[in-house]
């Protein structure tokens, strides 16, 4: 499946190859009785992609023919989080738990709280989503098949400007914005870092269907970095809110206590380095101004496109 752009094909047919192309992946996933953690990755991350690609393509899409395509594959994905939260939320536990030790060593006796904060992710990340709790979405997907991208006119050769440059630009500015923003606010929310984290995404996927133009590896390599940054940040800040809800705290023993508050103290230290690191790096990626971006990249894409 070659989900990249071609110069033997005009830029809306690309764009719409591949848009169908994904499409069918998700339909494929979706056809069976149940979903289990990974094929709920794959399906919840392809439709990512898709809903990056209707972003980008904004400029070139009736404003209330994208909205809808956008609302249909958010509600599909939102069907399948359960799993896929609690699979991220148990792999951060394990980590930050075996790095909060003191000096390593395991704890003399075993800690209840440890275990049952264990048995019940693992139970959610393992546990399938059934069907009947995503079929009318699934369906609604699937009824996207052949127009995931309405364009008025997909035959003209070369419509960087009016097909993907507005998209390009509105996504790098969010970024951009959500950037400075955080900067200047002291302690800024979960919720700021978590939209950041989403337009470096988007950014990302956008940016890999031109890959071979020049410079953009380069600046891919650089949103990967951030985006695991502030992913890693993430699922800290789900096991946090889930450590937070752990009942009769109380009732635990003085080791049991001293060992839950070790790792919420780690917890917290991670995620500010995470977040400083992601910053670092989102400097570089978010230098220039919008229209200094696209009107970069549109000429490396027209040199790329007609070499």
């Amino acid at each position: 499946m070659n989900l990249r752009l071609k110069r033997s094909e005009n830029l809306r047919q690309g764009l719409r190859r591949i848009a169908e192309e994904r499409l069918r992946e998700v339909s494929q996933l979706v056809g069976k009785d149940g979903l289990t953690a990974e094929p709920v990755h794959t399906a919840r991350k392809t439709i990512k992609h898709l809903r990056a690609t209707l972003r980008l393509t904004r400029g070139a899409l009736p404003a209330e023919a994208r909205k809808e395509r956008n609302q249909v594959l958010r509600d599909f994905a939102g069907r399948l989080s359960g799993p896929r939260d609690a699979a991220v939320t148990l792999a951060a536990f394990e980590k930050a738990y075996r790095e909060s030790l003191d000096a390593g060593r395991r704890p003399r006796v075993r800690l209840r709280w440890v275990a049952q904060v264990r048995q019940a992710l693992r139970g959610q990340a393992h546990a399938p989503v059934k069907a009947e709790t995503y079929r009318d979405a699934a369906e609604g997907v699937q009824r996207l098949a052949g127009n995931v991208l309405p364009f008025e006119d997909d035959t003209r050769k070369d419509d960087w400007t009016d097909t993907v440059e507005t998209g390009l630009r509105k996504t790098y500015r969010q970024g951009r914005q959500l950037l400075a923003d955080i900067q200047n606010t002291p302690d800024a929310p979960d919720a700021q870092w978590h939209e950041l984290r989403k337009r470096v995404k988007d950014l990302g996927y956008e940016l890999a269907l031109i890959r071979k133009v020049k410079g953009v590896k380069p600046l891919l390599a650089k949103l990967d970095e951030v985006g695991e940054a502030l992913g890693d940040a993430r699922d800290l800040t789900l096991l946090r809110d889930y450590l937070n809800k752990v009942p009769d705290k109380r009732e635990l023993t003085s080791e049991e206590q001293q060992s839950f508050r070790r790792l919420l103290a780690h917890i917290d230290l991670e995620r500010g380095q995470l977040h400083q690191r992601a910053l670092k790096i989102a400097q570089g990626v978010y230098r220039r101004g919008g229209k200094k971006f696209t009107t970069r990249l549109t000429k490396r894409w027209r040199s790329w496109y007609t070499g």
